[in-house]
C-alpha cells in the first residue's frame, strides 16, 4: 500500500493484516520503488497523489518490470477522471477515499483472485508447451502395488520424495499420483528432465530470468519454481545435476527463496519437490558424485520402482492396455506373448508401449505375431 496519509495507511494495513494479508506500507514513490526492488507483490493499493510523484509513476514501474501485480488506485472525489486514466495504464480498479474498509477488503480480494488467475494462466501456457504426458497405472506386481498403496500416506505428508527407478519405469506417473494425493492437487504439477541439460541452462529453467539477463533474453520468462508455485515440481534425472547447481538447489530447499536471473529481488518458493533418479543417490553420495546435504534435503521419502523385467506378470496386462488406449484392434498371438515375456526390456514400460504401437501399425495380419516385434527376429 502506498499512501502518504500515515493514519489512513496504518488503518487500512491493520485491517488487511487482520483478515490474513501480508501488507507493506510506503508513503512515497521512492519508498514504493524501494519495496518493489526487494520483493514482488500480488496486489498494490496506490494513492494517486504522492509527495514525490503519482501512483501512475508506480504503475509505469510495474509495467516496465513486466510484473503481474494487480493495481488499485486510491483517489479523492474530484480525481475520478485521473483514476480512469490510471486504469488505462494498467490499474484494474479504483476506490474513492475514504472507502469503507469492507469495500477495500472486497477490492483487494478480487484483485488477488485476478492475480492468481493470471499467474495460473501463465503457468498453464508454459506447461502445455512442455506437452506433459499422462500414464495410467496398470500393475499386478506386489512391489509396485506397495508403492501405489503408500501414496495415500506419502501424498498428503508434503515431504520431499525421491522416486528411484530405471528409465521408463513410470517415475513421472508416480510423481503425478503423489501430487494428486496431496492437499495441493488443484495447484500446478510441473515436470522437467535434468539429464543432458547444462548447469547454466538448468539454472535458467529452474529460476527463470528477467529481460536482458543474458544475450538472447528478449523477455521475462518464469522459471519452473514459479510455474509450480504452491504445487509440485518433479525433477527427473536429478542425479545428473552438476556441481554448480547442486548448492543452488540446496539453498532453495533450505531458505525457500530464490531470484530470477538478472534480478536481486527474492521470491518465495512454495513448491513441493519430487525427484526422479535412475541411479541410487545414496551410492552416488558415497562415491562423491552427489552432495550429502542435498540428498538429505531431498530424501523425505524414497520410493523404488521395480524394472519391467522383474514384473513379468504385468507384461500381458500392460500390452493389452496399450492396445486398447491406442485403438489397436489386432490381438497378440501366443508366440508374440512368449517373446514379450522373454525379453529383458531395458527401456521398461515406455519401451513396451512403443513396441506395441509399432507392431499394431506394421503387422501384416489381424494377429500380432512374434515376427512383428523388433527384438524377436
Amino acid at each position: 500500500m502506498v499512501e502518504d496519509e500515515e493514519a489512513l495507511g496504518e488503518l487500512v494495513a491493520t485491517d488487511l493484516r487482520e483478515v490474513g494479508y501480508d501488507v507493506r506500507l510506503a508513503k512515497s514513490v521512492g519508498e514504493a520503488k524501494a519495496l518493489l526492488a526487494q520483493a514482488e507483490f500480488d496486489v498494490a493499493l496506490l494513492d494517486l497523489h504522492l509527495p514525490d510523484g503519482t501512483g501512475e509513476d508506480i504503475l509505469l514501474r510495474l509495467s516496465d518490470d513486466g510484473a503481474l501485480t494487480e493495481a488499485i488506485m486510491l483517489t479523492g472525489d474530484r480525481d475520478i477522471s485521473s483514476a480512469v486514466q490510471a486504469m488505462k495504464l494498467g490499474a484494474s480498479d479504483y476506490l474513492v477515499k475514504p472507502a469503507p474498509l469492507a469495500d477495500v477488503e472486497l477490492a483487494v480480494e478480487q484483485a488477488r483472485v485476478r492475480h492468481r488467475l493470471r499467474t495460473e494462466n501463465l503457468s498453464l501456457r508454459a506447461r502445455l508447451e512442455r506437452h506433459e504426458p499422462r500414464i495410467s497405472v496398470v500393475t499386478e506386481d506386489p512391489a509396485f502395488l506397495r508403492v501405489i498403496q503408500s501414496l495415500d500416506q506419502v501424498g498428503p505428508s508434503d515431504l520431499p520424495v525421491i522416486v528411484q527407478g530405471e528409465t521408463g519405469t513410470g517415475k513421472e506417473m508416480i510423481a503425478r499420483a503423489i501430487h494428486d494425493a496431496s492437499h495441493h492437487r488443484m495447484e500446478p504439477f510441473v515436470a522437467f528432465t535434468c539429464g543432458g541439460v547444462s548447469d547454466d541452462l538448468l539454472e535458467r529453467e529452474l529460476f527463470g530470468y528477467e529481460k536482458g539477463a543474458f544475450e538472447g533474453a528478449g523477455e521475462r520468462k518464469p522459471g519452473l519454481l514459479e510455474m509450480a508455485d504452491r504445487g509440485t515440481l518433479f525433477l527427473d534425472e536429478i542425479d545428473a545435476i552438476g556441481a554448480m547447481m547442486q548448492p543452488k538447489l540446496l539453498r532453495v530447499l533450505e531458505t525457500r527463496e530464490y531470484s530470477r536471473l538478472g534480478s536481486t529481488r527474492p521470491q518465495r518458493s512454495r513448491v513441493r519437490l519430487v525427484s526422479g533418479s535412475g541411479r541410487d543417490l545414496e551410492s552416488l553420495v558415497a562415491a562423491g558424485g552427489f552432495r550429502k546435504d542435498l540428498y538429505n534435503s531431498l530424501n523425505g521419502v524414497t520410493l523404488r520402482l521395480p524394472p519391467l523385467r522383474e514384473r513379468k506378470g504385468d507384461i500381458l496386462p500392460l500390452a493389452l492396455h496399450f492396445l486398447r488406449i491406442h485403438g489397436i484392434k489386432r490381438r497378440l498371438s501366443p508366440r508374440a506373448l512368449e517373446a514379450l515375456q522373454g525379453y529383458s526390456w531395458p527401456g521398461n514400460v515406455r519401451e513396451l508401449q512403443m513396441v506395441i504401437r509399432r507392431a499394431g501399425a506394421l503387422a501384416v495380419s489381424e494377429m500380432i505375431e512374434a515376427r512383428d516385434l523388433p527384438f524377436a527376429h
